[in-house]
């Protein structure tokens, strides 16, 4: 393995994870809940890989640059999908206060 192959390999991820939350935005934009979660799941997937990814001391310039840019996208789409899913998961925390409101009332009702 050469000293550019880590690199690569970590800039290969962080291309991955840029396409990822690109389809998670789409998917976000189309409240196709499901298929965002499924793309999340690839995206820690490769969060995890870049973790045990041996990085050279130095990124050259070139992939310094490539890396820096596709961050400035993964935290751009993040910073929409957010935007984007906090009315869904403000609204899917009322339905589970109010289902646990309810079987705490019933729990109660039965316990007496």
């Amino acid at each position: 393995m050469t000293a550019t192959e880590p690199a690569r390999d970590v800039v290969a991820l962080y291309e991955e994870i840029a396409r990822l939350t690109g389809h998670m935005l789409s998917a976000a934009h189309q409240a196709d809940w499901d298929r965002l979660i499924e793309l999340e799941a690839g995206c820690a997937r490769c969060i995890e890989s870049i973790k045990g990814c041996p990085v050279p001391a130095r990124l050259s310039e070139e992939a310094r640059q490539q890396k820096i840019e596709l961050l400035r996208r993964i935290l751009s789409d993040d910073r929409e999908i957010r935007k984007l899913t906090a009315p869904w998961m403000e609204s899917v925390g009322k339905l589970l206060g109010t289902a646990n409101t309810q079987c705490l009332i019933a729990r109660a009702y039965r316990d007496e």
